[in-house]
């Protein structure tokens, strides 16, 4: 019996026909492949049903779906044209049937690597695939093999953005934005404007981590107006999306919500339910942001019933780690752990690494509030070893400084310093602003302990600096409530009122309901002493 994959421009899905089974592949391309071996297609299935779980971007997912079609392609040829053992396919790809273990079918990618020295073309595809077998979980090798690939084929343009991926997980963000540079001059020298557009976002994501959010904005523009352009309506929601990332971090809440909106609507469109969950996590963060709590919960409950019904499982651990952020946030810790836990039970089984480093961090935390030191600072510790497992910088500097936390707690404020200085010297390079205010002003509080006033001021104001050039309103209120403080242990209440009078503005604005009401508390007992 023979099946037919068959690649068109539409969606991709599996059916029955005369006998064959027909799968059809999103994309550019055009022809069919035809697989003679049941087994195969059975493979290619098991692996669509494990990519479907994934909480990825439609385009992501697409190039995955269709890398996974020519592996599978790949090994059932080498088997019926005698280049591979058929035992050993076979039993790689039962492998595959069974559990999803790829080992075998990278080793055999590795023996076709190897047989297809003189053919320079074919070997690099070879490359590239094996490095995506394993794309989704690991960084390292799978990072050599797509270099390989495109030094052999210096036109391999999925190599070379898949590369950019690794290079932006491990935090090599200049690799990343020149091998984005690279696809781009590809795409333009080919007319391939969806790969014009999919560099432009891809770059503009490097530029949001390094907290140059005006470029970020740029290239999200250019991306949405190629996607305007040639009406591709999926783009265009990635990109209104990401925008509003962009003014969320900026603190234009409203502007945030308005992008997000529109990506909404865009996604319910033409169905795209993964979207749809992706929007409505996105708006249920600026609900929490704002201080109404009961509204992000919806929204996140609206994000995991979705996630539920798709069963993306990924993107349910997802939901379940946000909703415990609002139940720490209200002060249910115990609530907040059972959530976390929940994610973390998710993840775990999955191998989904960046989400458990995330769940760890989140409980350590909890722990923290909840005068657990030494449990907080076990959970931060393993939270770095995941990160450290997966080469990403921005996780290793954020437990660094949640390491200093509690070393500032328990009073040992050299050690605390020490470990803000890490966290700062992982974020200086990665251009992480955002990173790096945080820890001037964690340091800027360890100075004020120590009663070195002077120097607690200069680094706020550098925190406040920082903070200033990206916009982040909520950054800039928290240094300006840090210098009031100062201020008022300094007895110049007049410049304390002033300094927490800008803090109030900005958490206003915000919606920070916490920090307004600690703020309002300061201001109204200075009165008081005024008085």
């Amino acid at each position: 019996m023979n099946s037919l994959i068959k690649k068109s421009n539409d969606i991709i899905q599996t059916v029955q026909t005369d006998g064959s089974t027909v799968v059809q592949i999103a994309g550019n391309n055009s022809g069919d492949i035809v697989i003679n071996d049941p087994i195969a297609v059975k493979a290619f299935d098991a692996l669509k049903a494990e990519l479907d779980k994934k909480h990825i971007e439609i385009s992501e997912y697409k190039q995955q779906l269709q890398t996974y079609l020519d592996i599978i392609s790949n090994l059932s040829q080498s088997k019926q044209n005698n280049e591979l053992p058929a035992e050993d396919v076979d039993t790689a790809l039962q492998a595959i049937i069974r559990s999803g273990d790829v080992d075998k079918a990278k080793a055999l990618l590795s023996k076709l690597i190897d047989d297809n020295e003189d053919i320079i073309l074919k070997q690099a595809e070879y490359y590239y695939q094996r490095g995506s077998l394993t794309y989704l979980y690991e960084s390292k090798q799978t990072l050599k093999d797509f270099v390989r690939a495109t030094q052999l084929n210096p036109e391999h343009i999925s190599a070379r953005n898949r590369a950019g991926h690794i290079y932006k997980r491990i935090g090599e963000l200049g690799n990343a934005l020149q091998a984005y540079q690279h696809v781009l001059n590809l795409a333009e020298k080919t007319g391939d404007n969806e790969s014009k557009s999919v560099s432009y976002c891809n770059m503009g994501n490097v530029y949001q981590i390094k907290g140059e959010l005006d470029k970020a904005l740029e290239y999200y523009q250019k991306s949405l107006e190629i996607n305007e352009s040639f009406g591709r309506k999926e783009g265009m929601a990635n990109e209104y999306g990401n925008m509003g990332v962009v003014y969320r971090i900026q603190g234009e809440l409203d502007m945030a919500l308005e992008y997000y909106q529109k990506s909404l609507e865009l996604n319910e469109s033409f169905g795209r339910k993964e979207g749809m969950a992706n929007q409505y996590c996105n708006m249920g963060t600026v609900y929490q942001t704002q201080g109404d709590l009961d509204k992000a919960l919806e929204y996140y409950q609206k994000s995991l019933e979705i996630n539920e019904s798709l069963g993306r499982k990924e993107g349910m651990a997802n939901q379940y780690g946000n909703m415990g952020t609002v139940y720490q946030t209200q002060g249910d810790l115990d609530k907040a752990l059972e959530y976390y836990q929940m994610s973390l039970e998710i993840d775990e089984p999955l191998g989904h690494k960046e989400g458990m480093a995330c769940q760890y961090g989140n409980m350590g935390v909890v722990y923290k509030t909840q005068g657990e030191l030494d449990k907080a600072f076990e959970y931060y510790q393993k939270s770095l070893e995941v990160n450290e497992s997966l080469g990403s910088k921005e996780g290793m500097a954020r437990q660094y400084g949640n390491m200093g936390n509690v070393y500032q707690i328990q009073g040992e404020l050299d050690k605390a310093l020490e470990y803000y200085q890490k966290s700062l010297e992982v974020y200086e390079p990665l251009g992480s602003k955002e990173g790096m205010a945080r820890q001037y002003g964690n340091m800027g509080n360890v100075y004020l302990e120590k009663g070195e006033l002077d120097k607690a001021l200069e680094y706020y104001q550098k925190s406040l600096e920082i903070n200033e050039s990206f916009g982040s309103k909520e950054g800039m209120a928290n240094q300006y409530a840090n210098m009031g403080i100062l201020s008022e242990l300094q007895d110049d209440l007049n410049q304390a009122k002033a300094h927490w009078e800008k803090a109030l503005a900005l958490f206003e604005q915000v919606g920070a309901q916490p920090q307004i009401e600690q703020v309002s508390i300061w201001l109204a007992e200075l009165e008081n002493t005024k008085e």
